[in-house]
């Protein structure tokens, strides 16, 4: 995709809020961690398995894994989001003041 698609997808911000916010990442890490440590599980069962039921065990730990870790993701991605909206706001009452008088 372009960054004309993704601007339009409203994936991007505008190009005048670029540099402008704090990017630093909403994700909980802890969280995050145990999700990798619960994939990783997942694919050491479907090796060890060998075609056996514990390789079934694994694939489905690995299934839900996959969703766990999009719902991480995607619960990060909304708390980032509320984040540049109250930011955009903020900016734009902020230009709606009239100039102090000095």
């Amino acid at each position: 995709m372009s960054l004309k698609d993704l601007q339009d997808h409203g994936i991007l911000l505008p190009q005048e809020e670029w540099g402008v916010h704090d990017l630093h990442t909403s994700v909980n890490k802890p969280l995050l961690i145990l999700a990798l440590l619960f994939g990783l599980s997942a694919v050491v069962m479907m090796y060890v398995g060998g075609g056996r039921p514990l390789t079934f065990v694994g694939m489905v730990m690995f299934i839900v894994f996959m969703g766990w870790i999009t719902q991480i993701s995607l619960k990060a991605i909304n708390v980032q989001a509320a984040q540049f909206a109250e930011e955009r706001q903020a900016m734009q009452d902020d230009d709606d003041k009239p100039p102090a008088a000095g």
